[in-house]
């Protein structure tokens, strides 16, 4: 009897599903688990899916690796080993490139919940962990320009478990995106060119439907960071006047009224910062600068630690004087951005007879603040990098300009002291690239993508003037070429896209 029931036709049977849909998965809501479509989703007349994969949990690591592995292991190794299991290339590629329903990115009460759950896919398509990409990022790529928190970052990640968020989720996704270094080796199972467009497409839908937030302009500024690590200024600097935009909009450029913790001013730094590296390489140099110049009396911006931010964070003071003491990593980085704009707006502005009494006294706060960082490096790795690169980039732009202009404008004694500081300038360039060779592979991202640059500029002068003694030359091109490839096989120019230089 009951095999002839099992035989029947399910006619006017009621036929669910065995888990949940996706669109009340995401909004951790009852779902009636009707086929072919649930109740909720045929009331909102939008698609309903059930064919998502199981209940994993999708916030811990992936591969079966620990956080505390990712942390003191070599990242190169256990990216290795990562790729080396019995996962699917093409079933990773499909995750990643699988659309969700647009009905879903357009509602914005299940937006948060909707793309946590595909940024988390994305993550784990690129066999990766949310702690995984932390650690990655605040031990390399961080140390370049260090405006975002590690501990607030750590809080956010632990109140995005319960709480999503799409701002968050975007943010999750740019970190993902700058960290992303697989092997060379073999075929990665996802290509950096989808998840960067990946990021650029969310990135705009949020953008359309959300305010401006100080995490949606964070993961902008991650965005151009990728771009301008990929050899593509134009587009880094396209990109971070959008965000410089949406910043403004959402009140980041308003100075603190008092000393103190001030998440969104440290943004609106970085974004200060970056928009004038970025600029050192376009070819756009008749646009203005979108954010307003940095003032002497301006407040630095706020070191980030490993502490709480809130408690343990220190205004580094004003802007100037950069001779100024007690001054960290990233206030050394916005005073070398500041004295960046002054050589900028200084060869723009003013006529060339009186350029060069206003860039020799540029050249030397250059130099001050050169040897002032250098010094507080000690020989060890930090965040200064970005504050030096600045500098030496300076010091190139404001030497060359000075040697092209007319020689009845400029004194001899001026040109010498220019080609003079140009030959001191690529030496120190050298001998950063000489240091290169202590960095293994494993550790490239503490390289920051400026290096690649500003070598590229210290090439281009050594191939302009070669030495007496032609051992040396060789073996200072070849260093800079040796340091050239490194960073180059960390941050490849994309595929049909050829470098500025």
């Amino acid at each position: 009897m009951s095999r002839m029931l099992c035989d029947k036709p399910l006619i006017g049977r009621s036929v669910t599903a065995s888990q949940v849909c996706f669109t009340c998965k995401g909004r951790k809501k009852k779902c009636d688990k009707k086929m072919p479509q649930c109740g909720y989703c045929e009331q909102k007349d939008i698609d309903c899916c059930y064919d998502y994969g199981g209940e994993s949990d999708l916030y811990q690591p992936v591969m079966g690796i620990s956080d505390s592995t990712l942390q003191y292991s070599s990242r190169k190794d256990l990216q290795a080993t990562a790729w080396e299991t019995d996962h699917s290339y093409h079933q990773s590629s499909k995750i990643l490139t699988q659309a969700i329903p647009i009905t879903s990115l357009l509602d914005p009460v299940t937006l948060g919940a909707t793309l946590s759950l595909e940024v988390m896919r994305i993550i784990q398509a690129s066999h990766q962990s949310t702690n995984g990409i932390g650690t990655r990022y605040f031990k390399g790529i961080h140390l370049w320009v260090p405006f975002f928190c590690p501990n607030r970052f750590q809080k956010d990640v632990v109140q995005f478990q319960t709480v999503p968020t799409a701002e968050f989720s975007l943010l999750l996704l740019c970190i993902c995106l700058i960290t992303y270094d697989p092997p060379q080796h073999q075929p990665p199972p996802v290509g950096r060119d989808a998840l960067y467009l990946q990021a650029k497409t969310l990135f705009t839908h949020i953008q359309v439907l959300r305010r401006p937030s100080n995490q949606l302009i964070q993961a902008g500024i991650f965005i151009s960071m990728y771009e301008y690590a990929h050899g593509r200024p134009d587009s880094a600097l396209a990109s971070i006047d959008i965000y410089a935009r949406m910043a403004h909009k959402a009140g980041l450029h308003q100075k603190p009224e008092r000393p103190g913790w001030s998440d969104g001013w440290n943004t609106w730094w970085a974004i200060r910062i970056f928009e004038r590296i970025f600029y050192c390489e376009t070819t756009l140099t008749d646009l203005p600068l979108i954010t307003s110049a940095p003032e002497e009396m301006d407040l630095l911006p706020h070191e980030v630690g490993e502490g709480a931010c809130e408690e343990s964070s220190k205004s580094s003071g004003q802007v100037a004087p950069v001779s100024l003491g007690g001054v960290g990593c990233l206030g050394r980085a916005a005073q070398a951005a500041y004295l960046l704009d002054q050589v900028i707006q200084t060869r723009r502005r003013t006529a060339a007879t009186n350029q060069i009494s206003s860039l020799i006294v540029l050249d030397s706060e250059l130099q001050r603040l050169l040897f002032t960082t250098m010094n507080s490096c000690h020989g060890k790795r930090s965040g200064h990098c970005g504050a030096v690169g600045i500098s030496i980039r300076a010091l190139f732009i404001l030497h060359k300009h000075i040697l092209r202009l007319d020689t009845t404008s400029v004194d001899s004694q001026w040109r010498k002291h220019s080609q003079a500081a140009l030959d001191t300038v690529t030496q120190m360039v050298v001998d950063i690239a000489r240091s290169h060779r202590r960095i293994h592979n494993a550790d490239v991202d503490i390289i920051a993508p400026s290096c690649s640059y500003v070598v590229r500029h210290a090439l281009q002068y050594l191939y302009e003037k070669r030495y007496a003694d032609s051992n040396a030359w060789f073996l200072d091109s070849d260093t800079l070429r040796e340091s050239l490839n490194k960073v180059n096989g960390r941050w490849p120019v994309e595929p049909g896209l050829s470098s500025d230089y």
